[in-house]
Parts: structure tokens; sequence; C-alpha cells
């Protein structure tokens, strides 16, 4: 079966309000809103966002718990200048749960959450092609 499956089309993420998830995404993380058809907003709330070649999809259940731990399941969103990005997230109040801190590999990495409690990091490691 290997080549059947050559990319990611899209990474969902649940999350308590998508209000709150939209300021998130969208405002402190600037990523790029993208349409969503207005059907899927009648049956549970949430946005769509460019990432890359992909895409991230947020949507709300009001009562979703996500599992607390250092790390666990996380979305890892990568940064041409990762500098840059984490002075942009302390403008916008972000709070860092990890980091920002560059490892031993020389790769930069900072966790933060969303309001929900989702893992997010932000880091500059190499892309494959």
């Amino acid at each position: 079966m290997t080549g059947a499956i050559d990319a990611c089309h899209h990474v969902a993420v649940v999350v308590r309000d998508a209000e709150e998830a939209r300021a998130f995404y969208g405002e402190v993380l600037g990523l790029e809103r993208l349409p969503r058809p207005a059907e899927l907003d009648e049956k549970f709330p949430g946005a769509w966002y460019r990432l890359g070649a992909s895409e991230l999809h947020v949507f709300e259940q009001k009562g979703c718990e996500v599992k607390s731990g250092p790390i666990g399941a996380h979305l890892a969103l990568h940064t041409g200048d990762f500098d840059a990005t984490v002075d942009a997230l302390r403008e916008r109040g972000c709070d860092f749960a990890f980091g920002p801190d560059r490892g031993p590999d020389g790769v930069a990495r900072v966790i933060v959450r969303d309001p929900t409690g989702n893992v997010v990091e932000i880091t500059d490691a190499a892309l494959r092609d």
C-alpha cells in the first residue's frame, strides 16, 4: 500500500467554545480563515483555517474534555521565523505552557494551549519534502 496516501488534507480539533477558538486560532495565531459551508455552522459551530497545503478544522462540542498533561496529543505548527512568531504571540497576550526554547538539536519549540486546553506546538523544525 506504500504511496496510496500522499498528503494530509486536514486535522480537526474539538473545542468547547467556537468563538473563543476563532479568537485564538484566527487572531492570536494569525491563521488564515477559509470559507466553510453555512449548513455546517447549523450542525456544529466552528471554523476552517489554512495550514500550508493542509487545513485545520475547528469545531465545537460543548462538553468536550481535553486530557491534561505536559504534552500528549497535539498539533505542531511550523514557522520560518520562530523569534518573530514568539514576539507576536507575546504581543497578543499568549501564555506559554513550555518554552520558548531551542533544544540541543537546534530546533526551537514553544507550547501554547487553546482556550479548551488543546496543546499547540510551534516549531522551526525542518519540513520534509
